[in-house]
């Protein structure tokens, strides 16, 4: 195998669920991959809670075979798993219990920080080592997609807590993500199955970004592109394909850090392209880091060659695609 094609590789993120290592898995890690997101079921994410039979069977000790099965085989690894306060907590059943929203609402910054230090110290010792948290969108009205699943609907608050839970996890050396850039303040459609969206305005959007700004003071490691379509950029693109959008990110909030994207078969993000364009635009626009579904698993293979003939082509540089693997790299070193 070329070094350009493990590179390649090392640039996609696949959703992992069950917690083994499968076939697919084992040919991905040893093929150059080294990001995993350990998902959850879609019922799991509705309620906000794993199942009776995740909680009995994914012990600390499964949880830390994995890891140490996974590291064989591909070395140093981001090893990711959300644990939000108010949607879901992946390692629900090995790591302290995070508080509920409201109560997470009446905590002080430094209370939140203690308990959101707590819980990193058990992910930590689980294996993983960056949470997809917290969620920084703030919303102004109806959104069928994050109703209920952020921090607060006051921005200052928003702020405050996401810089709480950042330092905290930051505390316990696990590193963190802000979630979703640049926003979703309002959504009428699910962005997973329909094509939604974004019709705020880039100031609209801007008034939003305390949260977003104040986890990038605190030091996070990740942010998140949103799955929407943005009508405030040219063209109206999802945010995880938008070379305009991860540029103010870069520039506006300063953040140096790794820039991964949502689901890129989403359908408000894939719409109509074929998926091996997809990886390529996303790579294009800035993205260092690209999440996949698991039914997108098997075609691991393909994506990254899709990848390597992108570069061979010249449609993609290089340089752009070694910047990105040196990003996930830098994240992946995190023990």
């Amino acid at each position: 195998m070329s070094q350009l094609l493990a590179t390649a590789f090392s640039v996609l993120f696949p959703v992992v669920d069950p917690l083994e290592i499968d076939d697919d898995l084992r040919r991905f890690l040893g093929s150059g991959g080294r990001s995993v997101l350990f998902g959850e079921t879609a019922e799991e994410y509705r309620r906000g809670q794993m199942s009776a039979e995740r909680l009995r069977i994914e012990t600390l000790e499964k949880w830390q075979g994995f890891v140490g099965q996974a590291r064989e085989l591909a070395g140093d690894m981001i090893l990711a798993a959300d644990a939000d306060i108010s949607a879901v907590h992946r390692l629900q059943g090995v790591a302290c219990a995070l508080p509920s929203p409201d109560v997470a609402r009446a905590m002080n910054a430094y209370e939140l920080e203690e308990v959101c230090f707590q819980m990193a110290l058990g992910v930590r010792e689980a294996g993983v080592n960056l949470v997809l948290s917290p969620t920084a969108d703030v919303l102004s009205g109806p959104n069928v997609w994050l109703d209920g699943k952020t921090l607060a609907s006051d921005p200052v608050k928003a702020a405050e807590m996401a810089a709480a839970y950042v330092r905290g996890v930051r505390r316990a050396k696990v590193g963190s993500t802000l979630k979703h850039f640049p926003g979703h303040p309002q959504l009428a459609k699910l962005p997973a199955t329909e094509e939604a969206f974004l019709t705020s305005s880039m100031a609209a959007l801007r008034s939003g970004w305390s949260a977003f700004r104040s986890g990038i003071e605190a030091g996070a490691d990740a942010v998140m592109l949103g799955p929407a379509i943005v009508e405030a950029v040219t063209p109206a693109v999802s945010a995880s394909l938008s070379p305009d959008l991860v540029s103010i990110l870069r520039s506006e909030l300063g953040f140096n850090g790794l820039v991964m994207t949502i689901d890129l078969d989403h359908r408000s993000v894939q719409r109509d392209v074929p998926i091996e364009e997809v990886v390529v635009a996303a790579l294009n626009a800035g993205a260092d880091l690209l999440l996949i579904s698991p039914r997108l698993l098997p075609k691991a293979g393909v994506l990254a060659q899709a990848i390597v003939d992108a570069v061979a082509q010249g449609r993609l540089s290089v340089e752009r695609l070694n910047a990105a693997a040196q990003a996930v790299a830098r994240v992946a070193a995190r023990r």
